[in-house]
């Protein structure tokens, strides 16, 4: 096998790749206003240079780590829509399976910190614009995936994908949240409920439901 060279550009994506990773494990532990620079670095075992060599700050640091998680549980949920013929709608577990080790990777703390940074960034004006850029990515992420599943099923369309979208990432949302505050109500059987739900919302009037 060959090693590809360690460039000074993969050097630095791996550096940037462990302070993210290390990020994910303090904020989480602290939150958003409870963690520190510092403590990132110390975690990463870098100095705080190196920290401020990738992330101008704290703010651009919790953006960069939700942009990475983002970007990981929409590879999952692409992998998971294309590991079978079987349309979505008929193998919901699938989908529950995912949220659970979602769940269980990120940890119960992420519905909270999420619902942290949201409340800091209404305060602070530049932090708010950043995070509706954010939303507004994963609004055309998911927006894009229901394009191509209503293409690729010849599902006929109802209302605009964004839309669509928009619901989807609001539900889920709310739904974080009450799995933060009481995780016992969000359970496999409640979860494939609004998965079923959701399937249904993506069909139209002619498609047969498997439901």
């Amino acid at each position: 096998m060959t090693l590809e060279p360690l460039t000074p550009e993969r050097r630095r994506q791996q550096t940037r790749d462990h302070l993210l990773q290390a990020a994910a494990e303090v904020f989480a532990a602290r939150g958003f206003h409870g963690a520190s620079l510092d403590e990132v670095a110390a975690k990463a075992g870098f100095t705080k240079g190196a920290v401020y060599s990738n992330f101008k700050n704290k703010e651009e640091l919790f953006l960069a780590l939700l942009e990475a998680i983002q970007q990981r549980e929409m590879d999952a949920l692409h992998t998971t829509i294309q590991a079978s013929e079987i349309p979505p709608e008929a193998r919901l577990s699938d989908f529950v399976n995912l949220i659970r080790d979602q769940t269980q990777d990120l940890g119960a703390n992420w519905d909270i910190l999420y619902q942290e940074f949201t409340l800091y960034a209404l305060r602070n004006p530049a932090a708010r614009e950043k995070l509706a850029a954010f939303d507004a990515m994963t609004i055309r992420s998911v927006s894009d995936l229901i394009e191509s599943e209503r293409s690729r099923q010849s599902i006929g369309t109802l209302e605009h994908p964004e839309h669509v979208a928009r619901i989807v990432v609001a539900l889920f949302r709310g739904i974080g949240l009450m799995r933060a505050l009481d995780a016992a109500l969000v359970d496999a059987s409640f979860l494939e409920t609004a998965m079923a739900f959701l399937a249904r919302g993506l069909m139209t009037a002619e498609t047969p439901s498997p439901l």
